[in-house]
């Protein structure tokens, strides 16, 4: 009965491992998450595009406001690069009163 019990233990710690579920992660620190988030700011803008530049915490996306109500997303960029987020692809323009609306994540 005993040695039942710990195999199905194992398969169920093994299927966990397999779908990168560990049983026993800890939650990052907050210092290990702060340096994860990159530092973001919009660095070139026009009447229908943004360009939103992150330095630290590798890759990121971000999004820009249009005056249509849509958000432009970009690529996913690496950081220390300029990402651009482009309205006109909405036929709309960027957001730009009384600021540009925007976000970045790190990916």
């Amino acid at each position: 009965m005993r040695v039942r019990k710990l195999g199905a233990a194992l398969a169920t710690t093994g299927t966990l491992a397999a779908l990168g579920l560990g049983a026993l992660s800890a939650p990052a620190s907050a210092a290990e998450s702060a340096k994860a988030r990159p530092s973001c700011k919009v660095t070139w803008s026009d009447d229908r595009t943004a360009g939103i530049k992150c330095t630290g915490g590798g890759s990121f996306e971000a999004r820009a406001l249009c005056t249509n109500g849509k958000w432009a997303y970009t690529a996913t960029t690496y950081a220390g690069t300029t990402a651009y987020a482009y309205c006109s692809s909405y036929g709309s323009y960027l957001v730009k009163k009384p600021q540009i609306y925007w976000k970045a994540w790190g990916v």
